[in-house]
């Protein structure tokens, strides 16, 4: 079964977890590779994510090399997938129905999908760049000392440089340049320059996934999804 397959499940049993727990949970770990870690923020010690973890806002992950994890977001189907030596903090504003996003990667590499059912805004910010998105799917790089890749798959990306402010729209198959030193540029993807992304590699997963999470009264409790 492909990855995606089995989101529908997922975010209705999502919207279960929801109603147990505190409105700080914006998104849960659908799939967990290597070496990843997490913490409750800039201020706390780093501990191993594992597969099902729910997450709060201001939650930060770190992938070491060969690390892998993808998030979905249980508002509605937008999902993140974070390669190997990245360092990223989701952070998620809730209201009834919708979480504002923002994600802020220090450096590394990530996927953002957003359907056309998007709740509430989707940023995500790097020390050069901004992107906000609707709708769309791309891959963002960000190296403080290099600059920012942005690769659109599907739709259209607002891509802003930190330093000048000038924006640019990125469509699907062109890739957005922005460099530390303010220059911007929009040029035709060279498909040799999209990452791989290894959730489009079928895997037996055992046709289940195990969320995690903390109840009112303070202990670890769990819900088994079965597609």
């Amino acid at each position: 079964m492909k990855y995606h397959s089995f989101y529908s499940n997922i975010i209705s049993s999502l919207f279960l977890c929801t109603l147990v727990v505190a409105g700080s949970k914006v998104a849960v770990s659908t799939k967990v590779k290597g070496k990843v870690e997490v913490r409750p923020d800039r201020k706390t010690n780093y501990e191993y994510l594992k597969t099902g973890k729910i997450l709060e806002d201001k939650n930060q992950i770190k992938t070491g090399k060969n690390g892998f994890v993808a998030v979905i977001f249980i508002d509605d189907k937008s999902t993140l997938k974070i390669k190997e030596d990245s360092e990223v903090e989701i952070t998620g504003k809730r209201t009834t129905t919708k979480i504002s996003k923002e994600i802020f990667m220090d450096i590394g590499t990530l996927r953002a999908t957003i359907g056309k059912q998007q709740q509430g805004k989707f940023v995500i910010q790097t020390p050069t760049s901004v992107a906000s998105v609707k709708g769309t799917d791309f891959w963002l790089s960000t190296d403080p000392i290099r600059g920012d890749l942005l690769i659109t798959l599907d739709g259209l990306v607002s891509f802003k440089n930190s330093v000048t402010g000038e924006i640019v729209s990125v469509a699907g198959g062109s890739s957005g340049i922005s460099l530390p030193n303010g220059e911007l540029s929009v040029t035709v993807t060279n498909p040799a320059s999209i990452p791989e992304d290894p959730t489009d590699i079928e895997e037996d997963t055992g046709n289940e996934l195990r969320i995690y999470f903390t109840g009112p009264d303070g202990e670890e409790k769990s819900i088994l999804i079965r597609y």
